[in-house]
């Protein structure tokens, strides 16, 4: 057994555990007066190999809604948030949330929503919609898949020589280029990506497959009940703390505006690219309170409460290769990390996890 799969099944036994001895509900119960924001990502109908974090089955997508269904009061997204502030939010209540907007939302998450009349927002990355063009991680997670090298030289990048010969191999060393890229200026990661895409031999491979993004049509039929609420992702989805004044800008003002254009519909609310709160700095929030936006989400794992900075909201990543039982205890908010104290606001009844070493997957709201 692998280390990486060693420690998969500690967690799981430890999961399993947790919710067996009343973790969750004691968690739930803590949790009751905040507000839980889950994020996912795609929805595809089997996994993928190799394996993709942000992309989940449908079957364990419809299991998870079930429960949340059953456990949460699931509102719309900025009902949810007015009443937050407010402090009229119903005991816990949830909120489903979708970054970058592939087409597989509308094709097999949207149907799920809707059979079990359940409110979500979908945040764009306007730039590539209807095109083939995809978002920077998807494209490398799409050339480690279709290679036909049997390894891949990435010292230049301080990774050394990986292996590619199974898909283990490849999820492990996509992951690990996935987050070394994240750490670069921007330029300079767009400029690998190209290099590393040509080095593998599918620079000229265009079809997007699971995650070919929405067109402008497909978006706005899926959200034509009001069902389901558009929001900006940003235009080209980089790391918005690592770009240029300029460039910062750009990506918060154009998505703003293009959602604006194409729904109608102007919004309250932007989800950072990657999420971390190393990926966006007092340059985004200043170009966020200029489009006029009163709340952007992150992807550092937690709830949002009446004293959480409501341009950093937290929010409870959800991803594939999880158990279920993992996925109760991290709904619950047994594993909420403690926010550091320079970057949070004073809060009554903050408190540490009950299950903290049962570390969430590592997220991408990045890609």
């Amino acid at each position: 057994m692998t280390k990486r799969r060693w420690k998969t099944v500690v967690k799981d036994s430890a999961a399993l555990a947790a919710s067996l001895s009343g973790v969750t509900v004691l968690s739930r119960w803590r949790n009751r007066n905040r507000l839980a924001i889950l994020m996912y990502h795609g929805i595809e109908q089997h996994a993928l190999s190799p394996a993709c974090w942000h992309v989940l089955e449908v079957d364990v997508f419809r299991r998870e809604l079930e429960y949340v269904r059953r456990h949460f009061r699931v509102l719309p997204l900025e009902e949810a948030l007015v009443r937050l502030e407010a402090g009229t939010l119903p005991k816990r209540t949830a909120v489903l949330t979708f970054d970058d907007g592939t087409r597989n939302l509308a094709t097999l998450a949207v149907p799920v929503l809707r059979e079990f009349g359940l409110p979500a927002s979908v945040f764009l990355t306007t730039g590539p919609m209807g095109t083939d063009e995809t978002l920077w991680p998807d494209r490398l997670w799409l050339a480690f898949a279709r290679t036909e090298s049997i390894d891949v030289d990435l010292t230049t990048v301080g990774l050394g020589n990986r292996s590619l010969r199974t898909m283990a191999d490849r999820g492990e060393t996509y992951a690990a280029v996935l987050e070394k890229f994240k750490e670069l200026p921007d330029q300079e990661r767009l400029a690998q990506v190209d290099s590393l895409v040509t080095a593998l031999g599918t620079d000229s491979v265009l079809d997007p497959g699971p995650f070919r993004l929405l067109s402008w049509d497909e978006a706005r039929a899926m959200s034509e009940d009001g069902f389901v609420t558009l929001h900006p992702h940003s235009v080209t989805h980089p790391i918005l703390s690592r770009c240029s004044d300029e460039k910062v800008e750009r990506e918060v003002t154009e998505s703003c505006a293009v959602i604006q254009r194409e729904t109608g519909c102007g919004t309250a609310v932007f989800a950072y690219p990657n999420g971390r709160l190393q990926d966006f700095d007092e340059r985004v929030r200043t170009a966020l309170r200029r489009c006029g936006l009163r709340w952007a989400l992150a992807t550092e794992n937690g709830f949002a409460d009446v004293y959480s900075d409501p341009l950093a909201l937290p929010r409870i990543p959800i991803g594939s290769g999880s158990s279920f039982a993992r996925f109760r205890v991290l709904v619950s908010g047994a594993v909420a990390k403690r926010e550091p104290s320079s970057s949070r606001r004073f809060r009554r009844g903050s408190r540490g996890s009950a299950v903290e070493d049962l570390e969430v997957s590592p997220h991408r709201s990045a890609p």
